[in-house]
C-alpha cells in the first residue's frame, strides 16, 4: 500500500496527463482540464455510481469493496452495467471524504481490498490518485480493467496497485472492432498485459460470450500459454444478453451448460492456470 507522499507525487504527475489526454489507447489528446471531451467523455472529476462488498470474486480479492466508476473507453454492447458503464457523468463525485466513509463502513463489513472499477478505472487515474493521497485510511488497491490504456498509464500506477485484473474480452481486431467500437485491440491489451504481468500480481478473466469460442475464446487461451502459463485465468460463465447485445445475432441468448463446461476444459487442455 503506498505511503500519501508517493501518492502526491504521482497525483501531481497526473494532473498534468489531463491536459492532453492519452490515458487511453484512443489518444484522443484532449484538455480535459479546459472542457474538451474525448471518445469517453470525462473530464477531470471522477464520479461513483454504486458501490457494495463483494464475496463472490477470486480467492485473493474478496472480501472485495467494490466502487464502480461511470465512464469508460470501450463501448461493449453486451456491458451488463449499461449505461452507467459510459455515462461519465452518472454518479456523485468521489472525494477523499466520500471514500473515507466508505473504507470505514467496508472494513466493518470485513474488506481486504479496495477495488476500482467501472466503467473503466484508467480513464479516471488522476482523480483516483489525487483522493487516495488524501485519504487517511489504506487498503490494498485491486485495479480492474479492460486494459486499453496506455503504457504511460500503467508506469504511473506503478507502486500504487497491488493486484490487477484484466478483462480480456476478444480474441481478435474484428470482434473487438464490431461490439465493442475499438481499433487495434489484440496488440494493444496484449501489450498491456505482458507489461503488467512482469510488474507484479495479474489476474486475467475471460467471459465467455456464445458464437466466440474459435474466434476469441481459443486465440485467448493460445497467447496465455504461450506468453503468460501461470497467471491465474478466470473464465466467467455468467453471460446473459443485456444493454444492445440484441444487435449482433450470435449475444442474444445465454450460455448452455455445456458451453461453459468445454470452455473450462479447454483451458485446462492448454495447460493454463484456471481459478474458481
Amino acid at each position: 500500500m503506498s505511503n500519501p507522499e508517493f501518492l502526491s507525487s504521482r497525483a501531481a504527475f497526473a494532473r498534468q496527463m489531463v491536459h492532453r489526454c492519452e490515458l487511453c489507447e484512443h489518444r484522443c489528446g484532449v484538455d480535459r482540464v479546459a472542457g474538451q471531451r474525448g471518445f469517453c467523455g470525462a473530464d477531470t472529476i471522477a464520479r461513483v455510481w454504486r458501490y457494495w462488498v463483494d464475496y463472490a470474486e477470486e480467492l485473493p480479492l474478496v472480501p472485495s469493496l467494490l466502487v464502480y466508476l461511470s465512464g469508460c473507453d470501450l463501448r461493449c454492447d453486451f456491458c451488463i452495467s449499461e449505461s452507467q458503464a459510459f455515462d461519465p457523468r452518472q454518479g456523485l463525485p468521489l472525494t477523499s471524504e466520500w471514500l473515507d466513509d466508505v473504507l470505514d463502513w467496508g472494513l466493518t463489513q470485513g474488506a481486504r481490498t479496495l477495488q476500482w472499477i467501472g466503467g473503466e478505472p484508467t480513464i479516471h487515474a488522476p482523480a483516483i490518485l489525487e483522493v487516495l493521497a488524501g485519504c487517511r485510511r489504506r487498503l490494498p488497491i485491486v485495479w480492474k480493467s479492460d486494459f486499453f490504456g496506455t503504457p504511460e498509464t500503467w508506469r504511473l500506477l506503478d507502486g500504487v496497485v497491488d493486484l490487477y485484473v484484466a478483462d480480456f474480452k476478444f480474441g481478435n481486431d474484428a470482434c473487438a472492432q464490431r461490439i465493442a467500437g475499438v481499433p487495434r485491440y489484440f496488440d494493444v491489451v496484449t501489450r498491456n498485459l505482458a507489461d503488467v504481468a512482469s510488474r507484479g500480481p495479474l489476474i486475467v478473466r475471460h467471459l465467455l460470450l456464445p458464437g466466440h469460442r474459435e474466434c476469441c475464446l481459443q486465440p485467448i487461451l493460445a497467447w496465455l500459454r504461450q506468453y503468460l502459463p501461470r497467471v491465474p485465468l478466470s473464465i466467467r460463465t455468467g453471460y446473459l444478453p443485456r444493454w444492445r447485445a440484441s444487435r449482433h445475432p450470435e449475444l442474444t441468448r445465454p450460455l448452455t451448460p455445456d458451453e461453459g463446461t468445454q470452455a473450462l476444459q479447454l483451458a485446462a487442455d492448454y495447460g493454463l492456470n484456471v481459478v474458481d
